[in-house]
């Protein structure tokens, strides 16, 4: 430590800025100096007592934005029943649970506890350090008068925000993120307006960085608001740590965040990018666990991409919807992302009325015994033809109904007109044989009242008549689940085929117990058997099993006489696929096979 009369007339200095708002800040970093100390913080004691929140914290010679943590196992417990508390080494090691001294490599920690001019205990003062302390004589004495003085500047705030009219409280919750400490939705749209037009009048680019958290919801829901609200402070904090001159950052809301970075081009925008992505890399600390956190990034620049701030903020969100479908989670706007979502969004629009007004319609592609050459059955496979659009494959709506929360409702469509399919043949007396397979989705099995719903579609048809094909995938969601409904569908009549079955990841114990009487060989595998020894084997090693389990296999994509004859010489049973016959609408069907 230095002189005591250098400390002392530091510390005055210190204490010189008392009723200001600067006050708190510069004596944090005057205590740092008298110390040798990097880090310092004035902490205020929550209503809840078990909680700190930061209002000035001095560190690595910069002060830091407000945190907030909970006392509880860490060294600032003992500050509040102790008049000076010390520890002069070893302190990481003592309390292993509190995640600043571990990020902040701390080595010695003071504290001693502020309280107001009556003696009401209102927070406290914490001097820590990477190296040992060691304190002089008038150590204490520093401590006692800067502790006095701050427990009288704290209490005097406390008054003077309690005096404070209702309507500046409003102002506040209006504009700040309590969560987090930073600026909120509505500030940040504000101070977006103002550095817009300051970039124009300046003839001076800005640009605007749109960061959404990754499985953050997952956390969220699994571990409980109160921890998933400490882990977004931490990250905020990291966030704002990583911010240069020029750089403002805020949240939105949820777990959304966004940084305006004043005077800047594309080369500075892709380095900040880098520096906030790598903010979050370190894994979170937070209640005996860790938390791994990564964010994808919209970027967008002003005015380049956009001529008002209400046009940035639209475009910067759609490079982050973009970002989000990116291996490299990070995308800057183009304007032809803005073409591509007109054309998504008519496509969403078009679809949902096709389904509202059953313009869509069904093909039926056969499947044959290998051994007889007889029809055993068919699929059911959904087409749109859109008046605009045209032809529109099952690649491009399939998963626009999945994105709409529209699959189960169009799975619903396709059972219900695969049965009307079944009745029309069998009134014009050209009844169907085997069975007529309908795919379920991944999404319809989350359901678990889907079997009485297939149930109340199917009553007008016999249930051996249809089948319902089931990806591997989606039997694996929720296996527990899945496991109560096959078996229900099962005892009710229906067969069941598990689709593209090689691509998932089922077990052989779920297998056995999923109420399954047919493996679909995933084309992938049939399309290269021939000349892949590797998918030779894997073709041969589930036909294997199929049989090893009572169940039959259908091999999909057959499209030589090479492909079925090596098939039927491996024990498959059926086959679908151009050889034999390609999906046709149910009239052309009748005619070439019933």
């Amino acid at each position: 430590m230095m002189a005591p009369e250098d400390a002392f007339r530091l510390l005055a200095d210190g204490l010189g800025k008392a009723g200001t708002p600067q006050a708190f800040d510069h004596l944090v970093e005057r205590i740092s100096s008298i110390f040798d100390a990097e880090h310092v913080l004035v902490g205020k004691l929550l209503s809840d007592n078990a909680t700190i929140r930061t209002v000035a914290f001095w560190s690595h010679g910069t002060l830091q934005p407000a945190t907030v943590y909970t006392l509880a196992g860490t060294p600032c417990e003992s500050v509040l029943s102790d008049e000076v508390c010390e520890f002069t080494e070893g302190v990481c090691q003592r309390f292993p649970d509190d995640a600043m001294l571990q990020e902040l490599g701390v080595e010695s920690y003071v504290g001693v506890p502020l309280r107001s001019p009556q003696g009401h205990l209102i927070g406290l003062l914490a001097v820590l350090s990477s190296r040992p302390l060691d304190l002089a004589s008038y150590g204490p004495e520093v401590l006692r008068i800067a502790a006095a003085q701050s427990g009288a500047e704290m209490a005097r705030r406390s008054e003077e925000d309690k005096r404070r009219s209702s309507d500046y409280r409003i102002q506040q919750l209006i504009y700040w993120d309590s969560v987090t400490g930073l600026p909120n939705r509505r500030s940040f749209m504000e101070r977006l307006e103002d550095a817009c037009e300051q970039a124009r009048l300046r003839d001076t680019c800005l640009g605007l960085l749109y960061l959404d958290l990754q499985r953050f919801r997952q956390i969220n829901d699994t571990q409980g608001h109160e921890l998933g609200d400490q882990i977004l402070a931490e990250i905020a904090g990291r966030l704002t740590a990583q911010s240069d001159p020029g750089e403002f950052v805020a949240r939105l809301g949820g777990d959304e965040f966004m940084v305006l970075l004043t005077d800047t081009r594309p080369a500075a925008m892709a380095h900040a990018v880098e520096r906030y992505r790598n903010s979050l890399l370190p894994p979170i600390q937070l209640a005996e666990r860790s938390f791994s956190v990564s964010a994808s990034v919209g970027a967008a620049l002003f005015p380049r991409d956009a001529d008002t701030a209400q046009s940035l903020f639209q475009h910067v969100s759609i490079a982050l919807n973009h970002a989000k479908h990116d291996p490299s989670r990070t995308r800057f706007f183009t304007t032809t992302m803005v073409d591509e979502l007109h054309q998504h969004e008519i496509l969403q629009l078009r679809f949902s009325e096709a389904l509202a007004n059953d313009k869509l319609s069904l093909a039926f592609q056969p499947q044959f015994c290998l051994n007889t050459g007889k029809l055993i059955g068919a699929e059911a496979l959904c087409r749109w033809h859109d008046d605009i659009l045209g032809q529109v494959s099952p690649a491009t709506f399939i998963p626009l109904a999945e994105e709409q929360g529209l699959i189960c409702s169009l799975g619903e469509w396709v059972l219900d007109a695969a049965c009307q399919q079944l009745l029309t043949w069998e009134q014009q007396g050209k009844p169907f044989p085997g069975r007529l397979c309908v795919n379920v989705s991944a999404q319809q099995m989350d359901d678990p009242r889907l079997a009485e719903h297939i149930l109340r579609i199917a009553t007008r048809v016999l249930p051996g008549k249809l089948g319902l094909e089931l990806t591997e995938s989606g039997l694996m969601r929720n296996p527990e689940q899945t496991v109560r409904i096959t078996r229900a569908l099962c005892e009710a009549g229906f067969s069941l085929a598990i689709d593209d079955f090689g691509t998932g990841y089922s077990s052989l114990t779920y297998l056995k117990r999923f109420a399954a009487d047919t493996l679909k060989i995933d084309m992938s595998f049939v399309r290269d058997m021939l000349k892949s020894s590797h998918d030779h084997a894997i073709v041969s090693t589930i036909i294997a099993m199929a049989k090893n389990l009572g169940m039959q296999t259908v091999a999909e994509g057959v499209e030589e006489a090479e492909q079925a004859e090596a098939l039927r010489a491996l024990g498959c049973s059926g086959v679908q696929g151009f050889h034999f016959g390609r999906p046709v609408d149910g009239v052309t069907f009748a005619e070439l096979w019933l």
